[in-house]
Protein backbone atom coordinates (compact mmCIF):
# COMPACT_ATOMS: atom_id res chain seq x y z
CA UNK A 1 0.00 0.00 0.00
CA UNK A 2 1.54 3.73 -1.38
CA UNK A 3 2.05 5.66 1.84
CA UNK A 4 1.70 9.09 2.23
CA UNK A 5 2.69 11.27 4.89
CA UNK A 6 0.01 14.22 5.71
CA UNK A 7 2.22 17.11 4.25
CA UNK A 8 2.47 14.66 0.55
CA UNK A 9 0.68 16.76 -1.96
CA UNK A 10 -2.53 14.51 -3.29
CA UNK A 11 -3.16 16.80 -6.33
CA UNK A 12 -1.18 16.11 -9.60
CA UNK A 13 -0.90 19.78 -10.42
CA UNK A 14 0.93 20.46 -6.97
CA UNK A 15 2.55 17.34 -7.36
CA UNK A 16 4.38 18.43 -10.51
CA UNK A 17 4.99 22.17 -9.68
CA UNK A 18 7.32 20.95 -6.67
CA UNK A 19 10.20 23.72 -6.70
CA UNK A 20 13.25 23.62 -8.81
CA UNK A 21 15.32 24.94 -6.92
CA UNK A 22 17.97 23.07 -5.67
CA UNK A 23 18.33 24.13 -2.23
CA UNK A 24 14.74 24.05 -1.39
CA UNK A 25 15.20 20.56 -2.83
CA UNK A 26 18.22 19.59 -0.39
CA UNK A 27 15.49 20.17 2.56
CA UNK A 28 12.53 17.99 0.90
CA UNK A 29 15.28 15.32 0.61
CA UNK A 30 15.81 15.53 4.16
CA UNK A 31 12.58 15.02 4.64
CA UNK A 32 12.04 12.16 2.22
CA UNK A 33 15.30 10.50 4.27
CA UNK A 34 12.75 10.66 7.59
CA UNK A 35 10.13 9.47 5.76
CA UNK A 36 11.95 6.50 4.79
CA UNK A 37 14.38 5.69 7.61
CA UNK A 38 10.55 5.35 9.60
CA UNK A 39 9.37 2.78 7.20
CA UNK A 40 12.65 1.27 6.66
CA UNK A 41 14.77 1.16 10.08
CA UNK A 42 16.48 -1.74 9.59
CA UNK A 43 17.54 -0.98 5.52
CA UNK A 44 21.22 -1.41 4.98
CA UNK A 45 21.20 1.18 2.10
CA UNK A 46 21.78 5.05 3.09
CA UNK A 47 18.74 6.54 0.37
CA UNK A 48 16.03 5.46 -0.47
CA UNK A 49 15.63 3.07 -3.82
CA UNK A 50 13.76 4.65 -6.75
CA UNK A 51 10.84 1.51 -6.28
CA UNK A 52 10.24 2.92 -2.77
CA UNK A 53 10.42 6.67 -4.44
CA UNK A 54 8.01 6.05 -6.87
CA UNK A 55 5.51 4.01 -4.69
CA UNK A 56 5.91 6.79 -2.32
CA UNK A 57 4.36 9.37 -4.38
CA UNK A 58 8.12 11.26 -5.23
CA UNK A 59 8.85 9.86 -8.33
CA UNK A 60 8.62 13.55 -10.05
CA UNK A 61 11.65 14.47 -7.76
CA UNK A 62 14.14 11.72 -10.08
CA UNK A 63 12.45 14.07 -12.89
CA UNK A 64 13.29 16.97 -11.67
CA UNK A 65 16.88 16.52 -11.02
CA UNK A 66 17.53 14.75 -13.84
CA UNK A 67 16.14 17.14 -16.12
CA UNK A 68 16.95 20.20 -14.21
CA UNK A 69 20.03 19.36 -12.25
CA UNK A 70 21.36 16.49 -14.50
CA UNK A 71 21.90 14.68 -11.37
CA UNK A 72 21.02 11.15 -10.30
CA UNK A 73 18.92 10.15 -6.84
CA UNK A 74 22.15 8.93 -5.74
CA UNK A 75 24.36 11.60 -6.01
CA UNK A 76 21.88 14.21 -4.67
CA UNK A 77 20.81 11.94 -1.69
CA UNK A 78 24.73 11.13 -0.90
CA UNK A 79 26.21 15.01 -1.67
CA UNK A 80 23.40 16.60 -0.52
CA UNK A 81 21.68 15.16 2.18
CA UNK A 82 22.32 13.31 5.44
CA UNK A 83 22.66 10.16 3.55
CA UNK A 84 25.77 11.34 2.79
CA UNK A 85 26.51 11.12 6.67
CA UNK A 86 28.34 13.65 8.80
CA UNK A 87 32.40 12.63 8.84
CA UNK A 88 32.92 15.03 6.04
CA UNK A 89 33.65 14.24 2.24
CA UNK A 90 36.10 11.78 1.65
CA UNK A 91 38.79 12.08 -1.56
CA UNK A 92 39.22 9.22 -3.02
CA UNK A 93 43.05 9.91 -3.25
CA UNK A 94 46.21 10.24 -0.62
CA UNK A 95 48.78 13.24 -1.74
CA UNK A 96 47.84 15.74 0.83
CA UNK A 97 49.09 18.43 -1.41
CA UNK A 98 46.51 17.87 -4.42
CA UNK A 99 43.61 17.53 -1.94
CA UNK A 100 44.45 20.95 -0.10
CA UNK A 101 44.76 22.56 -3.39
CA UNK A 102 41.81 20.74 -4.89
CA UNK A 103 39.68 22.22 -1.66
CA UNK A 104 41.36 26.12 -2.06
CA UNK A 105 39.46 25.80 -5.40
CA UNK A 106 36.29 24.94 -4.76
CA UNK A 107 36.21 27.60 -1.85
CA UNK A 108 37.32 30.19 -4.68
CA UNK A 109 34.71 29.32 -7.03
CA UNK A 110 32.07 29.93 -4.76
CA UNK A 111 33.72 33.41 -3.31
CA UNK A 112 34.64 34.57 -6.95
CA UNK A 113 31.82 32.91 -9.25
CA UNK A 114 29.53 32.63 -6.55
CA UNK A 115 28.86 28.87 -6.78
CA UNK A 116 25.61 27.72 -5.25
CA UNK A 117 26.85 24.75 -2.14
CA UNK A 118 24.95 21.92 -5.01
CA UNK A 119 27.36 23.53 -7.75
CA UNK A 120 30.21 23.15 -5.72
CA UNK A 121 29.52 19.50 -4.22
CA UNK A 122 28.58 18.50 -7.85
CA UNK A 123 32.31 20.09 -9.17
CA UNK A 124 33.99 18.18 -6.43
CA UNK A 125 32.83 14.92 -7.25
CA UNK A 126 33.67 15.23 -10.96
CA UNK A 127 37.13 16.05 -9.50
CA UNK A 128 37.77 13.48 -7.12
CA UNK A 129 36.53 10.82 -9.83
CA UNK A 130 39.20 12.16 -12.35
CA UNK A 131 41.96 12.60 -9.74
CA UNK A 132 41.46 9.03 -8.50
CA UNK A 133 41.34 7.48 -12.10
CA UNK A 134 44.95 9.76 -12.53
CA UNK A 135 46.03 8.07 -9.47
CA UNK A 136 45.56 4.85 -10.54
CA UNK A 137 46.14 4.54 -13.93
CA UNK A 138 49.86 6.77 -12.82
CA UNK A 139 50.24 5.34 -9.99
CA UNK A 140 50.43 8.16 -7.63
CA UNK A 141 48.50 11.59 -7.04
CA UNK A 142 51.26 14.01 -6.77
CA UNK A 143 49.76 15.85 -9.44
CA UNK A 144 50.85 18.72 -8.36
CA UNK A 145 54.60 18.59 -8.18
CA UNK A 146 54.34 16.22 -11.88
CA UNK A 147 52.58 19.47 -13.38
CA UNK A 148 56.07 21.86 -12.44
CA UNK A 149 58.24 19.59 -14.18
CA UNK A 150 58.32 20.06 -18.12
CA UNK A 151 59.65 16.54 -18.47
CA UNK A 152 56.85 14.96 -17.65
CA UNK A 153 54.19 16.53 -19.84
CA UNK A 154 53.55 14.40 -22.57
CA UNK A 155 53.13 11.50 -20.36
CA UNK A 156 50.56 13.47 -18.01
CA UNK A 157 48.65 14.53 -21.25
CA UNK A 158 48.45 10.78 -22.92
CA UNK A 159 47.44 9.16 -19.20
CA UNK A 160 44.03 11.77 -18.92
CA UNK A 161 43.36 11.26 -22.41
CA UNK A 162 43.07 7.46 -21.72
CA UNK A 163 41.07 8.70 -19.09
CA UNK A 164 39.08 10.81 -21.25
CA UNK A 165 38.90 7.46 -23.49
CA UNK A 166 37.39 5.55 -20.48
CA UNK A 167 34.98 8.14 -19.16
CA UNK A 168 33.44 7.85 -22.78
CA UNK A 169 33.31 4.13 -22.81
CA UNK A 170 32.06 3.77 -19.15
CA UNK A 171 29.70 6.45 -18.53
CA UNK A 172 27.95 5.83 -21.68
CA UNK A 173 27.35 9.24 -22.77
CA UNK A 174 29.55 11.96 -24.57
CA UNK A 175 27.86 14.31 -22.60
CA UNK A 176 28.80 13.24 -18.84
CA UNK A 177 32.44 12.26 -20.35
CA UNK A 178 33.14 16.08 -21.78
CA UNK A 179 31.38 17.44 -18.32
CA UNK A 180 33.28 15.33 -15.85
CA UNK A 181 36.72 16.34 -18.06
CA UNK A 182 35.62 19.63 -17.76
CA UNK A 183 35.24 19.76 -14.02
CA UNK A 184 38.68 18.49 -13.94
CA UNK A 185 39.88 20.69 -16.51
CA UNK A 186 38.74 23.64 -14.75
CA UNK A 187 40.53 22.65 -11.99
CA UNK A 188 44.00 22.80 -13.53
CA UNK A 189 43.54 26.06 -15.57
CA UNK A 190 43.07 27.61 -12.29
CA UNK A 191 46.20 26.39 -10.92
CA UNK A 192 48.41 27.46 -13.89
CA UNK A 193 46.51 30.89 -14.26
CA UNK A 194 47.48 31.30 -10.26
CA UNK A 195 50.99 29.95 -11.13
CA UNK A 196 50.71 26.91 -9.07
CA UNK A 197 51.84 24.90 -11.80
CA UNK A 198 54.00 25.45 -14.72
CA UNK A 199 52.09 23.45 -17.40
CA UNK A 200 48.70 22.75 -17.84
CA UNK A 201 48.66 19.45 -18.32
CA UNK A 202 45.04 18.70 -19.99
CA UNK A 203 45.80 21.68 -22.28
CA UNK A 204 43.70 21.42 -25.16
CA UNK A 205 42.73 17.85 -24.57
CA UNK A 206 38.68 18.52 -25.21
CA UNK A 207 40.11 19.07 -28.99
CA UNK A 208 41.19 15.28 -29.30
CA UNK A 209 37.71 14.26 -29.23
CA UNK A 210 34.19 14.62 -31.06
CA UNK A 211 31.81 15.90 -28.73
CA UNK A 212 28.55 16.15 -30.67
CA UNK A 213 26.29 14.19 -28.32
CA UNK A 214 23.28 15.92 -29.72
CA UNK A 215 23.13 13.50 -32.63
CA UNK A 216 20.71 10.70 -32.17
CA UNK A 217 22.00 7.54 -33.77
CA UNK A 218 20.56 5.97 -36.58
CA UNK A 219 18.01 3.12 -35.50
CA UNK A 220 17.88 -0.13 -36.87
CA UNK A 221 15.01 -1.42 -39.30
CA UNK A 222 12.19 -3.95 -38.66
CA UNK A 223 14.46 -6.38 -41.41
CA UNK A 224 18.08 -5.66 -39.68
CA UNK A 225 16.78 -6.80 -36.07
CA UNK A 226 14.85 -9.86 -37.84
CA UNK A 227 18.31 -10.69 -39.32
CA UNK A 228 20.21 -10.60 -36.59
CA UNK A 229 17.96 -12.73 -34.48
CA UNK A 230 18.25 -15.18 -37.35
CA UNK A 231 21.87 -15.31 -37.34
CA UNK A 232 22.25 -15.66 -34.05
CA UNK A 233 23.50 -18.99 -33.05
CA UNK A 234 22.82 -19.07 -28.89
CA UNK A 235 21.11 -18.03 -25.95
CA UNK A 236 24.10 -15.02 -25.10
CA UNK A 237 23.61 -13.81 -28.44
CA UNK A 238 19.88 -13.72 -28.82
CA UNK A 239 19.69 -11.73 -25.57
CA UNK A 240 22.10 -9.32 -27.33
CA UNK A 241 19.42 -8.76 -29.43
CA UNK A 242 16.28 -8.80 -27.06
CA UNK A 243 18.66 -6.80 -24.28
CA UNK A 244 19.88 -3.95 -26.85
CA UNK A 245 17.11 -3.90 -29.62
CA UNK A 246 13.77 -4.81 -27.45
CA UNK A 247 14.75 -4.05 -24.01
CA UNK A 248 16.50 -0.73 -24.93
CA UNK A 249 18.98 -0.64 -22.21
CA UNK A 250 22.65 0.67 -22.74
CA UNK A 251 25.33 -0.90 -23.98
CA UNK A 252 27.51 -1.14 -20.44
CA UNK A 253 23.90 -2.00 -18.54
CA UNK A 254 23.12 -5.52 -20.37
CA UNK A 255 26.45 -6.98 -19.23
CA UNK A 256 26.40 -5.83 -15.60
CA UNK A 257 22.94 -6.61 -15.01
CA UNK A 258 22.74 -9.61 -11.73
CA UNK A 259 19.89 -12.05 -11.57
CA UNK A 260 18.85 -10.67 -8.42
CA UNK A 261 17.90 -7.36 -9.90
CA UNK A 262 14.58 -9.30 -11.87
CA UNK A 263 11.49 -9.36 -10.55
CA UNK A 264 9.47 -12.11 -11.70
CA UNK A 265 7.36 -12.19 -9.04
CA UNK A 266 4.71 -9.75 -10.36
CA UNK A 267 2.40 -9.08 -12.98
CA UNK A 268 4.40 -7.46 -15.48
CA UNK A 269 8.16 -8.56 -14.70
CA UNK A 270 11.00 -6.19 -14.42
CA UNK A 271 14.42 -5.93 -14.39
CA UNK A 272 15.44 -3.15 -11.71
CA UNK A 273 18.38 -0.74 -11.76
CA UNK A 274 20.19 1.14 -9.15
CA UNK A 275 21.24 4.91 -9.74
CA UNK A 276 25.10 3.85 -9.45
CA UNK A 277 24.30 1.81 -12.74
CA UNK A 278 21.49 4.00 -14.22
CA UNK A 279 22.41 8.16 -13.61
CA UNK A 280 19.58 9.16 -15.65
CA UNK A 281 17.24 6.46 -16.40
CA UNK A 282 14.08 4.84 -15.17
CA UNK A 283 14.57 2.82 -11.99
CA UNK A 284 13.11 -0.19 -13.95
CA UNK A 285 12.82 -1.77 -17.10
CA UNK A 286 9.54 -4.01 -18.63
CA UNK A 287 10.83 -7.24 -19.95
CA UNK A 288 8.09 -6.97 -22.32
CA UNK A 289 9.83 -9.94 -24.48
CA UNK A 290 12.39 -12.46 -24.38
CA UNK A 291 11.31 -14.43 -21.05
CA UNK A 292 12.05 -17.42 -22.38
CA UNK A 293 15.59 -16.47 -23.74
CA UNK A 294 16.58 -14.98 -20.65
CA UNK A 295 15.38 -17.96 -18.37
CA UNK A 296 17.28 -20.52 -20.70
CA UNK A 297 20.49 -18.36 -20.31
CA UNK A 298 20.15 -17.83 -16.92
CA UNK A 299 19.88 -21.53 -16.20
CA UNK A 300 22.31 -22.38 -18.27
CA UNK A 301 24.99 -19.59 -16.37
CA UNK A 302 23.39 -21.04 -12.88
CA UNK A 303 25.09 -25.12 -13.99
CA UNK A 304 28.37 -23.19 -14.35
CA UNK A 305 30.71 -23.87 -11.21
CA UNK A 306 31.33 -20.56 -9.25
CA UNK A 307 28.89 -18.42 -11.50
CA UNK A 308 28.77 -14.86 -10.19
CA UNK A 309 24.79 -14.24 -10.57
CA UNK A 310 25.69 -11.38 -13.95
CA UNK A 311 24.15 -11.92 -16.90
CA UNK A 312 27.64 -12.03 -19.13
CA UNK A 313 30.16 -12.91 -16.54
CA UNK A 314 33.93 -11.42 -17.54
CA UNK A 315 36.08 -14.66 -17.94
CA UNK A 316 38.88 -12.65 -16.18
CA UNK A 317 39.23 -13.05 -12.28
CA UNK A 318 39.78 -9.07 -11.45
CA UNK A 319 36.07 -8.12 -13.46
CA UNK A 320 32.84 -9.46 -12.17
CA UNK A 321 31.11 -8.64 -15.89
CA UNK A 322 31.72 -7.88 -19.49
CA UNK A 323 32.99 -4.27 -19.56
CA UNK A 324 31.30 -1.74 -22.31
CA UNK A 325 33.60 -2.67 -25.07
CA UNK A 326 33.16 -6.25 -24.58
CA UNK A 327 29.49 -6.12 -25.16
CA UNK A 328 29.84 -4.23 -28.10
CA UNK A 329 32.22 -6.29 -29.75
CA UNK A 330 29.90 -9.19 -29.40
CA UNK A 331 27.09 -7.30 -31.12
CA UNK A 332 29.17 -5.89 -33.23
CA UNK A 333 30.20 -9.52 -34.68
CA UNK A 334 27.14 -10.78 -34.82
CA UNK A 335 26.02 -7.36 -36.96
CA UNK A 336 29.24 -8.67 -39.06
CA UNK A 337 28.09 -12.19 -39.36
CA UNK A 338 24.22 -11.18 -39.99
CA UNK A 339 26.10 -7.76 -42.57
CA UNK A 340 24.07 -5.12 -40.61
CA UNK A 341 25.40 -2.18 -41.15
CA UNK A 342 24.58 1.69 -40.39
CA UNK A 343 25.85 4.29 -43.32
CA UNK A 344 28.04 1.32 -44.54
CA UNK A 345 29.97 0.69 -40.90
CA UNK A 346 29.30 -2.05 -38.58
CA UNK A 347 26.39 -1.15 -35.99
CA UNK A 348 26.52 -1.20 -32.32
CA UNK A 349 24.13 -1.26 -29.28
CA UNK A 350 22.97 2.34 -29.55
CA UNK A 351 21.58 1.46 -32.79
CA UNK A 352 19.93 -1.02 -31.30
CA UNK A 353 18.34 1.04 -28.56
CA UNK A 354 17.61 3.68 -31.10
CA UNK A 355 15.56 0.66 -32.87
CA UNK A 356 13.71 0.12 -29.47
CA UNK A 357 12.98 3.30 -29.05
CA UNK A 358 10.87 3.48 -32.48
CA UNK A 359 8.92 0.48 -31.38
CA UNK A 360 8.22 2.27 -28.59
CA UNK A 361 6.48 5.33 -30.24
CA UNK A 362 5.07 3.07 -33.31
CA UNK A 363 2.70 1.40 -30.11
CA UNK A 364 2.37 4.58 -28.99
CA UNK A 365 1.07 5.32 -32.36
CA UNK A 366 -1.22 2.50 -32.50
CA UNK A 367 -2.50 2.91 -29.31
CA UNK A 368 -3.62 5.96 -30.40
CA UNK A 369 -5.48 5.28 -33.70
CA UNK A 370 -7.21 2.51 -31.43
CA UNK A 371 -8.76 5.09 -28.87
CA UNK A 372 -9.66 7.62 -31.79
CA UNK A 373 -13.32 5.82 -31.93
CA UNK A 374 -13.49 7.07 -28.82
CA UNK A 375 -12.32 10.23 -29.67
CA UNK A 376 -15.32 10.42 -32.31
CA UNK A 377 -17.87 9.69 -29.85
CA UNK A 378 -17.24 12.15 -27.85
CA UNK A 379 -16.57 14.83 -29.78
CA UNK A 380 -12.67 15.32 -29.15
CA UNK A 381 -10.53 15.84 -31.82
CA UNK A 382 -7.48 15.55 -29.40
CA UNK A 383 -6.27 12.26 -28.74
CA UNK A 384 -4.14 12.19 -26.21
CA UNK A 385 -6.41 14.07 -23.99
CA UNK A 386 -9.23 11.07 -24.57
CA UNK A 387 -5.68 8.86 -24.05
CA UNK A 388 -5.10 10.63 -20.81
CA UNK A 389 -8.59 11.07 -19.19
CA UNK A 390 -10.64 8.40 -20.57
CA UNK A 391 -8.35 5.48 -19.51
CA UNK A 392 -6.83 4.96 -16.18
CA UNK A 393 -2.83 4.95 -16.01
CA UNK A 394 -2.72 1.42 -15.23
CA UNK A 395 -4.84 1.43 -18.25
CA UNK A 396 -3.08 3.00 -20.47
CA UNK A 397 0.27 1.33 -19.22
CA UNK A 398 -1.38 -2.01 -19.58
CA UNK A 399 -2.14 -1.31 -23.90
CA UNK A 400 1.08 0.18 -24.52
CA UNK A 401 2.51 -3.10 -23.57
CA UNK A 402 0.10 -4.81 -25.49
CA UNK A 403 0.58 -2.82 -28.39
CA UNK A 404 4.37 -3.18 -28.17
CA UNK A 405 4.45 -6.71 -28.15
CA UNK A 406 1.77 -7.20 -31.33
CA UNK A 407 4.51 -4.35 -32.79
CA UNK A 408 7.42 -6.80 -31.77
CA UNK A 409 5.61 -9.49 -33.38
CA UNK A 410 6.10 -7.81 -36.96
CA UNK A 411 9.43 -7.22 -36.65
CA UNK A 412 11.35 -10.23 -35.34
CA UNK A 413 10.87 -13.84 -37.43
CA UNK A 414 7.81 -16.58 -36.18
CA UNK A 415 10.36 -18.97 -34.52
CA UNK A 416 10.90 -16.53 -31.52
CA UNK A 417 7.45 -17.00 -30.47
CA UNK A 418 7.69 -20.57 -30.44
CA UNK A 419 6.45 -22.03 -26.95
CA UNK A 420 6.52 -18.44 -25.81
CA UNK A 421 3.99 -16.93 -24.24
CA UNK A 422 5.04 -13.65 -25.72
CA UNK A 423 3.21 -14.82 -28.69
CA UNK A 424 -0.42 -14.72 -30.59
CA UNK A 425 -2.45 -14.74 -26.89
CA UNK A 426 -1.51 -11.51 -26.68
CA UNK A 427 -3.10 -10.12 -29.63
CA UNK A 428 -6.49 -11.08 -27.87
CA UNK A 429 -6.35 -8.54 -25.55
CA UNK A 430 -6.98 -5.55 -28.36
CA UNK A 431 -10.41 -7.58 -28.30
CA UNK A 432 -10.99 -5.11 -25.01
CA UNK A 433 -11.03 -2.11 -27.32
CA UNK A 434 -14.40 -3.51 -29.47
Amino acid sequence: MTHRSDDDPDDTDEYRNWTHNLESLQEIGDDILHDWRNQKPKSPRDYPAVRWLNDNGYSHLRWVLREKHDMGTREFFVLLTSAGGQEGYQWHIENVATISLAKNYLDDRVECREWQNSTKQTNRSRLNDVLRRFAEKYGDSDIIAHANNPSLQTDLYTTFKVIVKDLREELGSKESAFKQLRAAHRFFEWLERSGRIEYDPMENLEDEFKWDWDAEPTPLNDEQVAQLWITAETDEERMLVIGYCVWGVRTRELPAIHADQFQFDQQNPVVNFEEEQRKNGQGEVSLLFGLETLATLLDKRARQPDWNGYLFPSPKADREFLCAKQAREKFKDLCRRADVTIDGDVATPKHGRSAYYNVLADAETELLEMIAQIAEEQGSKDLKSVRDYYLTEERRDRYRRIFFRHRIRNVLPDDAYADSSDGISFDSSLDDFE
